[in-house]
């Protein structure tokens, strides 16, 4: 990619997911219509109005690209040069519980890789950015993973998947490592989670079963904060991945031979 056209493909990234996650904490406190999309997993109208708010806004600016988008929206083109992994309300459950962590992840895919990202956490102010080769950074200062490379002082976040296999399965990892490491926090967003791994503030995430926006902005965010994040194979983020282990790096071997 031209630098320019990273530039303009970053600011509307990032300005798109401070606007939608402004227009989610607006609604914070308001009555929230809940729906039942599977088992144990629920959407919000919050959730439908934000990526519409969303996808407006990055056709305005790119009318030729494509989208991956966490609600179904059969008016939205798939495919184009560059493709935008949205999840416009991470943390939907902890949001219709007004429960404060949330936020809106957006990444763009150019081929197989992500080039820029933005997770905003709404409740905290807190935009997190990336772009391939330059580095993350949190509200315009850098960050990088944290230095821990012992498994006992690790601060592992988790979340629990919808599904029953998937469940007992966390529940196994969970007994494997809960001995291990300092702590364990369960979230409930991934995306968040994922960019607290890039600012240092967890050591690692753990969450068998995620969807592409899930992790798409993160893993950028991680690999340029010079951490690691793989799937279940060892392997580095694709978009058939589900399964998520990320960490800053350090701890990522040991971590891995629990798992």
């Amino acid at each position: 990619l031209m630098t320019t056209n990273l530039t303009t493909l970053s600011n509307v990234c990032q300005n798109t997911a401070v606007a939608a996650g402004q227009f989610l904490h607006k609604q914070w406190s308001q009555p929230r219509t809940i729906t039942a999309k599977g088992f144990r997993d629920v959407v919000t109208d919050a959730d439908i109005a934000a990526q519409k708010l969303i996808t407006e806004r990055i056709l305005a600016a790119f009318p030729n690209h494509g989208f991956v988008p966490e609600e179904a929206d059969s008016t939205l083109p798939t495919t184009g040069p560059v493709r935008w992994l949205i999840d416009p309300l991470d943390g939907t459950s902890n949001y219709s519980r007004q429960l404060g962590s949330y936020c809106v992840s957006i990444a763009a895919l150019q081929g197989e890789r992500i080039v820029t990202s933005a997770i905003y956490d709404p409740q905290r102010a807190e935009l997190f950015t990336a772009v391939v080769g330059q580095g993350a950074m949190c509200n315009g200062r850098p960050i990088a993973v944290s230095p821990t490379n012992q498994l006992a002082e690790v601060f592992l976040g988790l979340d629990w998947a919808h599904g029953r296999a998937e469940r007992r399965h966390t529940l196994d990892l969970v007994q494997n490592l809960g001995e291990e490491v300092r702590t364990i926090r369960a979230l409930g967003t991934a995306a968040l989670a994922l960019a607290w791994v890039a600012a240092g503030r967890l050591d690692a995430y753990l969450n068998v079963s995620l969807k592409p926006w899930d992790m798409a902005a993160g893993q950028l965010l991680i690999q340029e904060a010079g951490g690691r994040l793989t799937d279940d194979k060892a392997r580095p983020w694709h978009i058939d991945a589900s399964f998520c282990l990320a960490s800053n790096g350090h701890v990522h071997e040991a971590l891995s031979r629990k798992l």
